[in-house]
């Protein structure tokens, strides 16, 4: 008993360390289950192998178009809010000081010079480098993954089935058959969501005149895959670019994010998200707090696909196997 607690912790604390790996590993699970819809139905008219091959080739080719002909405007854009958010900092900062001062505050302390900022700056060069390097190397290791993941998904699944004992093949089965379909739902509802909020966004701040819309689109195409907690951080830029435009605008920014949230919250989470699987805000919310405090960004980024299994598995488990009732939709 000793030996297998002693043995039991060993594996927790390696589990814990590889915590990073392992949430890559889910993140390439979830790249796999998207690749998974353009290779099914391709795989009906060629072989599966050559399908995986087609998406990759697709996709790899759309990318290096988007960064030869779309990049360079996108930087560009980029390089202009840059200046606008710095302006909009600045002016909350003189609000903020002159608030101070009126209270009979102290001032603000003066900011570094010139030579220590170069300093600081090359100082964090050389880290930012080595973080890139690291964050590409890591997105195409999972690409790679999800590639051999979806090229032969039935096998990894049947090795995992090798490890469960005979009576309970059956129920790994359904629970496997379950978290697929509950991860291809949210999937497929997600990406929806991704993409109406991302064209809703482009759409309002372009009519509002907001400075660099098509960079702050794709914010929020990208922060939506964070529910809530992404859509209003990937507000805070637009707002900054539109109180460094006018007060003017940054009333029209946040009259355009405001029309957004109202349309995912009545509109995306219950017709969208609800078909797919349904997670209810408060547990969401307080699953991805959780998963943040305990991993980082990476917690928060996989924290609504992990709840979404964890949902499941509970539901099929606990609820229905060993309580005997109805378990929740998967």
């Amino acid at each position: 008993m000793g030996l297998q607690l002693v043995g039991a912790l060993c594996m927790l604390a390696a589990l814990w360390r590889a915590r990073d790996v392992l949430l890559l590993g889910f993140l390439a699970v979830l790249v796999a289950v998207v690749f998974s819809f353009p290779v099914d139905w391709l795989s009906r008219i060629i072989p599966r192998g050559l399908a995986v091959l087609v998406v990759l080739v697709v996709l790899l080719g759309g990318l290096t178009i988007a960064v030869v002909f779309a990049a360079p405007a996108a930087v560009q854009q980029a390089q202009a809010l840059g200046p606008r958010a710095a302006q909009a900092f600045e002016r909350a900062r003189e609000w903020f000081e002159h608030a101070r001062r009126s209270a009979s505050l102290a001032p603000l302390a003066p900011g570094p010079q010139s030579g220590q900022e170069v300093q600081s700056v090359l100082g964090k060069l050389v880290p930012a480098a080595v973080t890139t390097v690291s964050a590409l190397t890591a997105v195409l290791l999972m690409v790679v993954l999800a590639a051999f993941l979806v090229h032969q998904s039935d096998s990894y699944r049947e090795a995992l089935r090798t490890l469960v004992p005979r009576e309970k093949e059956a129920v790994y089965d359904e629970l496997a058959r379950r978290l697929g379909q509950g991860l291809r739902h949210w999937v497929a509802g997600i990406l929806v969501s991704m993409l109406v909020m991302g064209g809703l966004t482009a759409l309002g701040l372009g009519l509002a005149g907001i400075e660099g819309w098509p960079v702050l689109a794709a914010l929020t195409f990208l922060a939506t895959f964070v529910p809530y907690v992404g859509a209003i951080a990937s507000a805070i830029p637009g707002l900054l670019v539109g109180l460094a435009q006018s007060p003017r605008h940054f009333l029209l920014a946040g009259a355009v994010y405001l029309g957004i949230h109202v349309v995912e919250g009545y509109l995306v989470q219950p017709v969208v998200m609800k078909r797919a699987v349904e997670v209810r805000p408060a547990m969401l919310l307080l699953g991805q707090a959780v998963l943040a405090a305990l991993f980082g960004l990476m917690g928060a980024v996989v924290a609504t696909p992990l709840i979404v299994c964890a949902k499941i598995a509970v539901g099929y488990l606990y609820i229905e196997r060993r309580l005997g009732k109805q378990g929740p939709r998967p």
